[in-house]
């Protein structure tokens, strides 16, 4: 997709605008943590330091591959607290299921997976001419509303909204239907967060959830940009 829409940006303005698009626009790679860790089957074939090393390499590669496209500027959001979503509270075994406490296991893997991707990160920064590459920590902020839900008025942060708020996401949340306040419950479905909590981890981690303000602290922490010699992508316009 990436490659298709640089290459309709050269047609669009030519290759030398279209470089000078690239490599002064933010680009954010928000990984998806349950792709990653929740995959039972996948996770079996590999122990959690071997399974981490395979999904930071092919993270890496990724970055890589932005960068030799013309990205400079890339915004990297590493992978969240997966062990707490209501799913995994619920797949494990013994006091696991019977209190819903967090698969910590599957914490320590993504704190594992941040760490190495952290360091692959610098690694990049200094292997790469001109690549500003950042780091991003989801992690902590997301753990912090978990494990304080009440001064943002969550009463529920072990079941989601949809269905029992168990296991089912997506289509399946259409039956039983959905909880009578999604504001009280963390958790939209058994794995990712409501709008409310993915406001509060956004403004907690980028300092914002408004688009506009969003991409300004963006802007600033992947390298401040002369707003006269920015050239905007022709499918964008500046924001106020």
């Amino acid at each position: 997709m990436y490659k298709e829409y640089r290459s309709k940006i050269n047609v669009s303005v030519g290759k030398e605008r279209a470089d000078a698009i690239l490599s002064t626009s933010p680009h954010v790679i928000v990984l998806v943590t349950t792709d990653i860790f929740a995959n039972p089957a996948r996770r079996a074939q590999y122990d959690f330091n071997a399974y981490t090393d395979k999904h930071v390499a092919l993270a890496v590669d990724v970055y890589q591959e932005l960068y030799g496209l013309g990205a400079r500027r890339i915004g990297v959001v590493g992978a969240a607290p997966i062990g707490c979503v209501p799913r995994e509270r619920v797949t494990g075994d013994g006091l696991l299921i019977l209190e819903r406490n967090c698969a910590e296991e599957l914490n320590d893997a993504a704190k594992l997976f941040n760490s190495k991707l952290s360091t692959a990160v610098s690694s990049l920064n200094a292997e790469l001419p001109g690549a500003k590459i950042v780091y991003f920590d989801i992690y902590s902020p997301a753990l912090s509303l978990i494990q304080n839900p009440a001064p943002y008025g969550f009463e529920e942060v072990k079941r989601g909204c949809c269905a029992t708020g168990n296991i089912e996401l997506g289509i399946l949340c259409v039956v039983p239907g959905t909880c009578p306040d999604a504001s009280k419950y963390l958790f939209w479905d058994s794995v990712h967060p409501g709008e409310k909590a993915t406001r509060i981890i956004s403004d907690q981690t980028f300092g914002s959830s408004s688009l506009s303000s969003l991409l300004g602290y963006i802007h600033k922490r992947l390298g401040n940009i002369n707003k006269s010699s920015y050239v905007y992508p022709p499918i964008l316009s500046p924001l106020s």
